[in-house]
């Protein structure tokens, strides 16, 4: 007759219990870390949502100010407009013959530089001499002129300053003369205008 003994150990039995909960514990954390990715996403989803929202306020409050600024700005320019025509139908002096006149009393190495009305009798006048005394001169043939009423300078300007040594050095090498700009003030006398341009039609 044989006897079957072990003398090992005897293995235990595994709980069924503890492995049930490390399957519910893990089915649980999977769910809480899904469900926690879910929350996050949907999250940036609402606060991309909301950016979105508040640039297109931004946009739209942008438009709405460019658009009033656009209408402000075209009845300015109408204004504008509006006053200037009003002007050039108020003012009695033609400016095309008055210019003639002014380059008729230049000397012949005078040259415009610009020119711009002040008042309807009062014009500025900046003009490009070679000499001091060409200025001098041409404002001697304006006050001598029977369109203008009083002539003055205002301001005289030189090309080269009496500072600048080395430019003073390069004109003398290039054999050239300093450029004189002499700002004129000019009142115009409206009657006796009036009457030489009737005078000549």
């Amino acid at each position: 007759m044989l006897i079957d003994i072990n003398l090992l150990p005897a293995k235990k039995k595994k709980s069924i219990s503890t492995l049930a909960l490390l399957i519910i514990g893990a089915i649980i954390l999977a769910s809480a870390i899904a469900l926690f990715a879910a929350v996050q996403v949907k999250q940036g989803e609402v606060e991309r949502a909301e950016r979105n929202l508040a640039t297109q306020q931004q946009l739209r409050e942008t438009l709405e100010q460019a658009a009033s600024n656009s209408s402000t700005a075209t009845e300015t320019s109408a204004d504008q407009l509006r006053q200037a025509v009003e002007w050039s139908q108020v003012r009695r002096l033609p400016a095309s013959p008055i210019l003639e006149h002014l380059v008729s009393l230049l000397p012949e190495r005078g040259f415009f530089q610009s020119m711009s009305y002040v008042s309807e009798e009062t014009m500025n006048l900046t003009v490009q001499f070679d000499t001091s005394r060409q200025g001098a001169y041409y404002l001697a043939e304006l006050k001598s002129s029977g369109w203008v009423e009083n002539a003055s300078i205002l301001q005289m300007d030189t090309s080269v300053d009496e500072s600048e040594e080395e430019a003073k050095v390069l004109l003398e090498v290039a054999d050239a003369l300093p450029r004189y700009v002499i700002q004129y003030e000019i009142v115009f006398n409206e009657q006796a205008v009036l009457q030489k341009l009737e005078e000549q039609k």
